[in-house]
């Protein structure tokens, strides 16, 4: 016989001999799953492991590794209902059948969850998300239980929320915040926690955005200052300097400026001060220069200020630091015109502080505030005693803005005039002549 032909012969009997090799711990395996199934069915648990013993003996015979008959052996637990034991099986298996494993038995805790009352459906619930969490799935945990309880009806929607923030669902969150606005009246309320729940500059802008509209400013500043929402808070900081609250809007520009700095948005910071400086908000725009690392404009806003507070003196010194001696230069000239403004703005300013304050009271039925009466008396009563002084300053601080040589200096002496109410009710806001006679002054033209 040839040697080709006995090497041939010789490879058929091996194949033959891994055949039957093969089929027979395919038996051996089949004798195995036979024995756990029967194994999973006694109620005693000695049994029980007896079977789930002669089960592995088999398995093993059939070749196959400890880790590879704990995947099985979890998966017979799992169909049997047995999530405990599931669990510790899945737990002995290799990597990728634990995940997978455990995964499943998280899903099958979520289905048993919503059979159960309350007290345990939320022990099951944090079983399945350890389970999740394990099985390198949270999010999708989180999603899975979101819409469980969302699939409940608007009752179980916060759990709902809850859950779909775990599994970073912003769909499903902004899906149930609009449900809630379309509603109206009090679920708008809804509506903004739930955009709120988002995390994200959008969601604060909406959350805004819905408060801001019922006219509920607190909520809806504490809203968009949690993301930094610049238009937002910019938008009711317009407003109230529309409405001649300067402290008020520069509280707030501020409040968005440590916002932003948390965030280390240099970039908006420097555009946030820029809009305080054309603004004429010198000092505010000064520390948020600071705020961004500019400190040389954060000197030139300095500067300003000193120079619309008439520190002349200071404002000099610090134009001439940052090499800015034309602005120094334009002081100088003009020193003996401004001399006298500055008189008028401290004497001004001490009439202002001297007017009774007008306090607000709450509606205790629609929750609305106006101002108290009495207060107003008291004011309307303090600015008659002091009408012809009020109406003599405004006319000498036209008198003597008219003596300024310089065109940016008058600019400068407007932008400090303008806050008194009763410079804009009485001298044009641009040339600072009167648009007014005294006789036709009113005393609600008067208050600064």
């Amino acid at each position: 016989m040839s040697k080709k032909i006995l090497s041939i012969t010789a490879c058929i009997l091996m194949m033959l001999a891994v055949s039957l090799q093969l089929s027979a711990q395919n038996k051996d395996i089949d004798k195995g799953n036979a024995a756990l199934k029967k194994a999973m069915a006694q109620a005693d648990a000695a049994k029980r492991q007896d079977g789930i013993n002669t089960a592995k003996a088999s398995f093993q015979k059939g070749g196959m590794k400890p880790q590879e008959m704990s995947a099985v052996i979890g998966d017979a637990y799992l169909e049997k209902g047995d999530l405990v034991n599931a669990t510790n099986s899945y737990n002995a298996s290799t990597k990728e059948a634990k995940k997978e494993g455990l995964k499943r038995v998280a899903e099958a805790y979520v289905d048993q969850a919503f059979n159960e009352d309350d007290k345990n459906q939320a022990k099951s619930l944090n079983k399945a998300m350890s389970l999740f969490a394990k099985a390198d799935a949270t999010k999708e945990g989180g999603r899975l239980i979101g819409d469980r309880f969302y699939e409940k009806g608007a009752g179980s929607y916060n759990k709902a929320i809850e859950y779909y923030v775990t599994g970073d669902a912003a769909v499903k969150i902004e899906q149930i915040a609009k449900e809630y606005f379309d509603k109206g009246g009090d679920n708008e309320n809804k509506a903004a926690e739930t955009y709120l729940k988002l995390k994200s500059l959008e969601g604060a802008k909406q959350a805004g955005d819905i408060y801001y509209n019922r006219k509920e400013y607190v909520k809806a500043i504490d809203a968009y200052l949690s993301q930094g929402v610049e238009e937002g808070i910019q938008k009711y900081a317009d407003y109230l300097y529309a409405d001649n609250r300067p402290e008020e809007a520069d509280n707030l520009i501020m409040r968005l400026g440590d916002a932003l700095s948390e965030k280390k948005n240099d970039e908006a910071l420097e555009k946030l001060a820029a809009s305080t400086m054309n603004k004429g908000s010198y000092l505010l725009a000064s520390k948020l220069y600071d705020k961004a690392g500019n400190m040389s404009l954060g000197d030139k806003c300095r500067a300003y200020d000193a120079l619309v507070g008439f520190r002349l003196e200071e404002a000099k010194s610090l134009f001439n630091s940052i090499n800015d001696v034309a602005a120094a230069k334009m002081i100088t000239d003009n020193e003996k015109a401004l001399a006298p403004l500055k008189d008028l703005a401290e004497n001004m300013e001490d009439l202002k502080k001297n007017a009774p304050f007008v306090s607000l009271l709450t509606d205790s039925v629609s929750g609305n505030t106006y101002p108290s009466p009495a207060d107003q008396k008291m004011q309307e009563d303090y600015y008659k005693s002091i009408r012809e002084q009020v109406i003599k300053n405004v006319n000498d601080i036209a008198s003597n803005y008219a003596k300024l040589g310089d065109a940016n200096l008058k600019k400068y002496a407007r932008q400090r005039f303008s806050k008194y109410g009763a410079v804009r009710n009485i001298l044009d806001k641009d040339t600072f002549l009167s648009k007014k006679q005294k006789q036709d002054i009113k005393v609600k033209d008067i208050v600064l």
